[in-house]
């Protein structure tokens, strides 16, 4: 894979021989207009993950040039200071300095980083070729993705005409913006109510955040401090543990996109007979709901826990069919023990129950 001009990388390399989990080397590497890709034939290179874009100006990588030296001095008489805790440090001033990285926290793309090294450490070290490139740009959003950026950075009103003004276009002409994101918000209000029970996808509720947009077009207050512009949600939580818990089950990167744009499975079968004490509680059969039918079963452990799973199956019927329609071959890859797994898990990270406090409120 060829690398991208004025990009900039980080760049992992195995230490030892096997290689050891979370044991690399850490660097950065630019690639501007000129470079070679070189690099991809470095000894013991795991593999390079793309971060960010750098403006191709002269102030932009003269500020990336200050900040990549800025810790020169102190790198062979500050023993705290690692390959990897330098490529954080400099990253958390590119931030700041530089504007790149807006919205990534430091701390999870530390995680994913070294998860994403132990996956292709091994084949470092047997020199295979080539060697993997990691482009965010080919990362697909969610839907609730989607709605949590549009409703976190409400669109700006356009300027008022200038009076006996007739075709009067304002600059920036942000219209079409506006309306996509006002179509954005009516899909989800009228066909995907379901992604707004998912957990708080913001920091503010939508009202408060359109009180706070609406107070800085009136004023000009302070910005709100980059900390928080890059603290996790509960939802990105919430996906992060979707993610980490379903990959066991080899679901292709398609199939959770539906799962959790479609809300499969997101809501258990009611119990029958209007019992109060849960949702999907169950007997000490294994099956939900008819106790009279419990009380007549008269098996051993192993066939109530097989009945006790068919149960499940039967009753959550509406999200079996669904899931057979987002994952292919679904019979010949999962078991039915590993859907009720599988719908457990997305109740138990997107499901209602895991809203902070106060149910976001709904734009129209």
């Amino acid at each position: 894979m060829s690398l991208k001009p004025n990009a900039l990388y980080i760049a992992l390399f195995i230490r030892d021989d096997p290689p050891k989990p979370d044991g690399y080397h850490w660097a950065l590497y630019y690639q501007d207009a000129t470079s070679s890709t070189g690099i991809l034939k470095t000894f013991l290179l795991v593999g390079l993950i793309h971060i960010a874009y750098v403006p191709p100006t002269t102030l932009a990588k003269a500020t990336l040039d200050r900040v990549f030296r800025s810790y020169d001095e102190m790198l062979n008489q500050n023993e705290t200071i690692t390959c990897r805790t330098w490529v954080l440090d400099v990253l958390r001033r590119l931030q700041e300095q530089l504007g790149v990285l807006q919205g990534i926290d430091l701390q999870m793309l530390e995680r994913e980083t070294m998860d994403w090294g132990n996956r292709y450490r091994f084949e470092a070290s047997r020199n295979v070729q080539p060697r993997p490139v990691v482009d965010p740009q080919s990362a697909v959003l969610t839907n609730i993705e989607v709605l949590a950026y549009v409703t976190a950075n409400p669109p700006r009103r356009p300027p008022n005409p200038p009076p006996n003004s007739r075709h009067w276009v304002p600059s920036p002409d942000l219209r079409d913006h506006n309306t996509v994101v006002k179509e954005i918000h009516n899909y989800v209000t009228r066909l995907s109510p379901h992604i707004l029970k998912y957990p708080q996808y913001t920091h503010q509720t939508p009202a408060q955040i359109q009180a706070q947009s609406q107070a800085q077009q009136q004023s000009t207050p302070p910005a709100i401090p980059p900390a928080q512009l890059n603290a996790s949600t509960p939802l990105d939580h919430a996906l992060r543990e979707l993610v980490t818990r379903l990959q066991p089950f080899g679901l292709t990167k398609g199939e959770v996109l539906m799962i959790v744009n479609l809300g499969v499975g997101l809501q258990a079968p009611a119990a029958e007979g209007g019992d109060e004490a849960g949702e999907g509680e169950e007997d000490e059969s294994g099956e939900q709901g008819d106790a009279e039918d419990a009380n007549q079963m008269d098996v051993d452990g192993a066939e109530a826990g097989e009945d006790g799973r068919e149960g499940e199956m039967a009753e959550d019927y509406g999200a079996l069919a669904l899931l057979d329609t987002v994952i292919e071959e679904r019979e010949e890859r999962l078991s039915n023990e590993n859907v009720v797994n599988v719908l457990a898990i997305i109740r138990e990270t997107l499901g209602s129950k895991r809203l902070s406090e106060g149910d976001m409120d709904e734009e129209g």
